[in-house]
């Protein structure tokens, strides 16, 4: 495990990985059982005709819950999924970074045969394993629990896009927190930057739909490139990807360049 820092982060991650995928597991076997109450003839249609417009961004569509995976893509991927994934992004990506630091590990890396460069970039492709390992215990939830629900089904490829997009806009948050560490060696920084753009987000897209001076700000929110309902009805835009892979390279650039010239106490 000591033969690269990618292969040491990711053994010493190992508790945390199986931690979150198991709480990620916990929260779709959770949701999925709500489902049969969600979608009974009859029971949302007068939900629907008086449901004031200011609650929609907090509860979405409910003709959204009649069917398995709009239902899941509201509730689950639109709404709970993102703000929990966004924690567990802040709280690796300022493991991965400033922790080291303040602990004094990343001095005993860097006297290692070991560029500034290859060690930033070996532990970003090792956060990126990680939120991987972790949402498939989304799948592995979903498909545990599918068999025992009436009603419950949602095609492979339809739950690969949600998961592959979720995996997407973690990368994106924990990276805008991973490059402010590295970069700044602040961990006040990096974990206020990176709650801004969770929580920003989070407010932009929720009450955008209501509030209209909000609604024009609401492209500013990287949850606004993610429209979870609209993925699961088959839906997947080019351009949802290119901002959230943008926003991560981008990221990653500045903190290589701004690491590079950083004086490591």
């Amino acid at each position: 495990m000591m033969r690269s820092v990618y292969l040491k982060t990711l053994y010493d991650k190992r508790w945390f990985i199986f931690g979150w995928t198991l709480g990620f597991a916990a929260l779709s076997v959770l949701m999925a059982t709500f489902y049969p109450a969600m979608h009974q003839d009859g029971t949302l249609d007068a939900l629907v005709a008086s449901m004031p417009p200011a609650l929609k961004g907090l509860v979405g569509s409910l003709a959204d819950l009649k069917a398995f995976p709009t239902y899941l893509g509201s509730q689950l991927f639109d709404i709970r999924i993102p703000i929990i994934a966004g924690v567990m992004a802040i709280i690796l990506a300022l493991g991965l970074s400033t922790a080291e630091e303040e602990r004094g590990e990343l001095r005993t890396f860097l006297s290692l045969p070991i560029s500034r460069t290859k060690l930033l970039l070996q532990k970003w492709l090792a956060l990126c394993t990680i939120m991987a390992m972790t949402v498939l215990g989304i799948v592995a939830g979903l498909y545990a629990s599918m068999p025992f629900i009436d009603g419950a089904s949602i095609e492979f490829e339809t739950l690969a896009r949600l998961v592959a997009m979720t995996w997407l806009v973690m990368i994106a948050f924990g990276t805008v927190t991973f490059a402010a560490g590295f970069a700044s060696g602040s961990r006040a920084t990096a974990n206020t930057l990176g709650i801004l753009v969770i929580v920003g987000s989070f407010i932009l897209s929720t009450f955008g739909q209501a509030v209209d001076w909000l609604g024009d700000f609401e492209k500013f929110s990287l949850l606004h490139y993610f429209p979870a309902v609209e993925i699961a009805k088959g839906t997947i835009e080019l351009r949802d990807i290119a901002v959230l892979s943008g926003v991560t390279v981008v990221s990653l650039l500045v903190a290589i360049i701004l690491f590079r010239r950083r004086d490591i106490a």
